[in-house]
């Protein structure tokens, strides 16, 4: 996602790119997205990638997928995961996506 430009919620500039991730994901049966934890929830990356997919009347194609979201971070602690599972069940239901799992995890050494 970092390779790409896409503009935020509501800004959207004549160089954004979300047109060109779509594509590259619209095909697909599942879609798989994993997170680094930052501030108690997914990236900013991601969550700027989820407003501006919802934002997309192609994104309908994706009714009916699979959805599974990984994120993992130093400590997340109860309320964050609680969070990052709100939020993928909030994305499932709004994009009509079949959430299969999601996984927040801690990095420990």
């Amino acid at each position: 996602m970092s390779d790409y430009k896409r503009s935020q919620y509501g800004q959207v500039y004549e160089d954004d790119q979300i047109k060109e991730v779509f594509n590259k994901i619209k095909n697909y049966d599942t879609l798989v997205i994993g997170s680094p934890v930052y501030w108690y929830t997914v990236s900013g990356i991601l969550k700027t990638f989820i407003d501006r997919l919802y934002m997309l009347s192609e994104a309908e194609i994706l009714r009916g997928k699979k959805l599974y979201l990984f994120a993992q971070g130093s400590a997340p602690d109860e309320d964050t995961v609680k969070s990052i599972k709100f939020l993928a069940c909030k994305v499932a239901y709004l994009m009509g996506m079949q959430l299969e799992s999601v996984v927040v995890d801690r990095y420990e050494k």
